[in-house]
């Protein structure tokens, strides 16, 4: 080799060097919580994958119906449960559940105005096994004639006077431990709890995700007796990067007592002081709900 191609390739072959190096050193320096966070990521994916070879995973249409006063609330209900919850079932989608806020929304996030706001609403859950039923579900219900006799009362109002004002809808994608609702006897008094946990970034909200889907909560959810219905990803809704899910209890007791339960447990406090949890769902929004006479939830 002559002189001046030994020192090219010795300069080259420097420089692969320091290029090494300084990314190896880079990697050195990666923060606890870039890594923590990478590892959640990955065992995230890894747990997505693993779990839909075996359950396919379904979408929950968590819709909030927006009502001028209690009588259209009334009267929407009514409706719901005598005509929407039928059509549903004669397309295939079954359990729906309806459900009105009580006059108590707890959590410190929840100020006087959401109060008043949610006091107001009708929440509809609706489980889809595929895209093509959220998607199609309204047009359905549209060439549905029994549908539309049924609910006539909505049709024939005007827009001066509807018997809603609006729908919000959130499409949330079930997590992989929970691929599909779950509905658990509860009894005849039965309350429900819907929480929404919304994140600053979707880092942060795959973070909290995987504190409840691989990082044990979900799981602890269960032993204390916060029973789950649904936990799903928010894929499209208000508040994103966020996701929602919705506990049953048997009565208004066993839910105060379920969470004084969980508050204090060992297993949470461990739990909620790991780093790579740190900072993840900094807004909450809860309310508690009762179900329709027709709801199949």
């Amino acid at each position: 080799m002559k002189r001046r191609d030994f020192i090219a390739a010795a300069g080259g072959a420097g420089l692969v060097a320091l290029a090494t190096t300084t990314a190896a050193s880079a990697q050195a320096s990666a923060n606890a919580h870039g890594q923590e966070a990478s590892d959640i990521h990955l065992s995230h994916i890894r747990t997505t994958y693993a779990f839909g070879l075996a359950a396919k995973r379904e979408y929950v249409e968590f819709r909030r119906y927006t009502v001028a006063n209690a009588d259209r609330r009334a009267q929407l209900v009514e409706i719901l449960d005598r005509a929407l919850i039928p059509a549903l079932n004669r397309q295939g989608i079954r359990p729906v559940g309806v459900f009105v806020p009580t006059a108590n929304v707890t959590g410190p996030t929840a100020s006087v105005a959401e109060q008043e706001r949610y006091a107001l609403n009708v929440f509809v859950a609706i489980p889809h096994k595929t895209m093509d039923s959220f998607a199609n579900a309204n047009i359905r219900l549209v060439a549905d004639a029994q549908f539309m006799r049924d609910a006539a009362p909505i049709f024939e109002a005007t827009s001066r006077a509807p018997v809603y004002t609006n729908c919000d809808t959130s499409l949330l994608y079930n997590f992989p431990t929970m691929p599909v609702m779950e509905v658990p006897d509860l009894g005849p008094d039965r309350v429900f709890q819907w929480r929404l946990y919304r994140s600053f970034n979707i880092e942060r909200n795959v973070a909290k995700i995987h504190m409840f889907d691989q990082g044990g909560e979900l799981p602890l959810f269960r032993e204390v007796g916060l029973t789950p219905i649904f936990f799903g990803d928010t894929v499209a809704g208000a508040k994103l990067p966020a996701f929602e899910y919705l506990l049953g209890f048997p009565s208004a007791e066993a839910r105060v007592e379920a969470w004084n339960a969980f508050i204090p447990h060992p297993k949470w406090v461990a739990m909620r002081n790991l780093p790579e949890y740190a900072d993840t769902a900094t807004e909450i929004d809860n309310v508690i709900l009762t179900p329709s006479s027709g709801s199949q939830i």
